[in-house]
């Protein structure tokens, strides 16, 4: 019979043949929302979203195991407290099912999804089903059932602390499907990075079959920062076949109709060109003012019922007075020059 942990830790298991095949055995795989992605930050929408919430990240599970699948390296946890996210772009309670983790074979890629078309070395998923879904195999089922909390990696001179164990204990999971127990589980506000704020995020799906289209991505912009031999220590780590386990991550896919919305603390304002009073902006908040007035002929006093008019409408340009009076006067010469011929 397969446990609840077991569910868990083979949910993102991939098929036994390469990506390239995967469409061939699932048709999700094929999908127009898949997963990962290159995110161009210059394409991205600046977005305001609620906080999210974090609960129970801050917790030391009462048991942490970390187990080599095969495919990557699974931790699952056991607590009284099971962490949480809300908020965000996320629509109701997420729970934690797993965490694992993708990397290559040098400091030079390694991660999932893009960032500008870089690839970090390394990238951690942290895997939430949608607590109405009872649990993460059912949540697939749904459009909103899961949501994973993405961290890039990057390389650090120094060792990262809150990592000491961890490495260590890869030394005793080389062989697939072994696993491992913390003697001081971490929690996981000490595995994640610090900003919590700033993230990318966007619809996708897994990124292994069968490829669920059923994730909503949140790709934190701030990166941890490992050692080269704490990133190495992966890597020394082995496959089902016996073979270095160098090569975990997906290739990108098309972003297709999808929106990138980045979530920052800037202020984002929409301009509504028939306001009647516009509000002021704050100073160092660099806003597109629409047809902004060149000169005191343009502006009007806000107790000027004109100065609702949006400026494209207001006063006449100078220009404006001069062709009309030369108008006028072309007409009068005409005038006289007709009644003196006696065409009138």
């Amino acid at each position: 019979m397969i446990n609840e942990k077991q569910k868990h830790s083979d949910l993102l298991v991939p098929s036994t043949t390469g990506p390239s095949h995967w469409g061939e055995q699932y048709n999700t795989c094929t999908g127009k929302h898949q997963s990962p992605i290159n995110i161009n930050s210059l394409d991205v929408k600046k977005v305001n979203l609620p906080p999210l919430v974090f609960q129970g990240f801050d917790v030391a599970p009462r048991e942490t195991n970390l187990t080599n699948n095969g495919h990557t390296v699974v931790v699952t946890m056991e607590s009284e407290v099971t962490p949480t996210v809300s908020g965000g772009p996320l629509s109701g309670v997420y729970e934690y099912s797993q965490l694992h983790f993708h990397w290559g074979d040098n400091d030079t890629f390694g991660s999932e999804d893009m960032i500008d078309n870089h690839r970090f070395p390394m990238e951690l998923h942290i895997v939430f089903y949608k607590q109405d879904y009872k649990n993460a195999r059912t949540a697939l089922n749904y459009p909103d059932g899961l949501t994973v909390l993405a961290f890039f990696y990057e390389i650090a001179p120094e060792d990262n602390p809150m990592y000491q164990e961890f490495i260590e204990l890869l030394g005793n999971v080389t062989g697939s499907h072994l696993s491992a127990r913390f003697d001081a589980p971490p929690s996981l506000k000490d595995l994640i990075a610090e900003d919590l704020l700033h993230y990318y995020t966007y619809d996708g799906s897994l990124t292994t079959p069968p490829c669920s289209e059923v994730v909503t991505w949140i790709d934190f912009k701030e990166p941890i920062l490992l050692s080269h031999a704490q990133v190495q220590a992966f890597r020394a780590l082995e496959n089902e076949e016996g073979h270095p386990l160098t090569h975990n991550f997906r290739p990108v896919q098309p972003l297709g109709d999808r929106v990138v919305l980045y979530n920052t603390d800037e202020i984002i304002k929409q301009v509504d060109l028939d306001e009647e009073h516009p509000p002021e902006q704050p100073e160092g908040v660099d806003t597109n003012k629409i047809d902004t007035p060149k000169s005191d002929e343009a502006i009007s006093s806000p107790k000027d019922p004109n100065s609702r008019k949006h400026p494209r409408n207001t006063a006449s340009s100078p220009f404006t007075s001069q062709w009309t009076v030369l108008g006028a006067s072309l007409v009068f010469t005409w005038i006289v020059f007709c009644c003196s011929d006696r065409y009138c």
